[in-house]
């Protein structure tokens, strides 16, 4: 794959996770939602493709590795998906409730998107590097996020720029896992960076504190992704290359 290719398929997944953080003004590709019907009966919800409203012609039929559909490995579907329209949170306290009840959901068993990260498969890395990059990406978004919580307590930076940032942070990391098929996790933080955006922190307080309630969702779902990976094996059969 050329450097240009490769910039082309950043860009594409990047104005995905950007339209689904948009005013929910979405084009969707009905021939793609039927083509994928069959894998969501009896799932609830079907998820929706999100597209550019006018996409370009390489963003269609391409054989990107980001872009296998989970279900059957052949077909193609973006990565990002609307689950439902939901207005931006009004107040901080709206968006911690969104954040406690997603922290409430992955706790007690796996979520289904770590069943989803384990059956995804991208020849030729196959199945372990994918969780191995999922739970660095997981890892770094909690450090970036102490980092805001850091600077939220020491009050030396504006709210408004401590907003930004979350959004920002929170953006990339989506942009990142949704290589790796982590939707539910993509959605939440685009709940945060909608409401980061549009309504924001009034304080340096109520950023720490929805700062500290978001750490505790990434990291729940880190710790399962993580507890996938057999350190002691890779230890022991593993030496570094020289």
């Amino acid at each position: 794959m050329t450097p240009a290719t490769t910039a082309d398929l950043e860009g594409v997944v990047r104005d995905a996770v950007l339209q689904a953080l948009a005013a929910r003004g979405l084009a969707v590709d009905e021939t793609r939602a039927h083509a994928h019907a069959g894998h969501d009966r009896g799932r609830g919800t079907r998820p929706i493709a999100l597209l550019e409203a006018e996409s370009p012609p390489h963003a269609h039929g391409r054989q990107s590795g980001s872009e296998y559909c989970t279900h059957c490995g052949g077909c193609m579907e973006p990565a990002v998906y609307e689950r439902e329209a939901r207005r931006t949170p009004a107040s901080t306290d709206e968006m911690i409730q969104r954040l406690d009840r997603f922290t409430e959901l992955v706790w007690r068993a796996e979520p289904q998107d770590i069943t989803r990260l384990r059956q995804l498969s991208r020849p030729p890395m196959g199945r372990m590097p994918g969780v191995l990059y999922a739970n660095f990406n997981l890892f770094w978004l909690g450090e970036n996020l102490q980092t805001l919580r850091d600077k939220a307590r020491a009050g030396s930076i504006p709210v408004d720029h401590l907003n930004e940032m979350l959004a920002a942070a929170c953006l990339r990391s989506a942009i990142r896992l949704s290589k790796w098929k982590l939707l539910d996790v993509i959605f939440l933080l685009s709940d945060v960076v909608g409401f980061a955006q549009r309504t924001g922190c009034a304080s340096h307080e109520e950023i720490r504190v929805l700062v500290e309630h978001l750490l505790l969702a990434v990291d729940r779902v880190q710790s399962w992704v993580d507890r996938m990976i057999p350190w002691h094996r890779l230890d022991a059969e593993l030496e570094p290359l020289p």
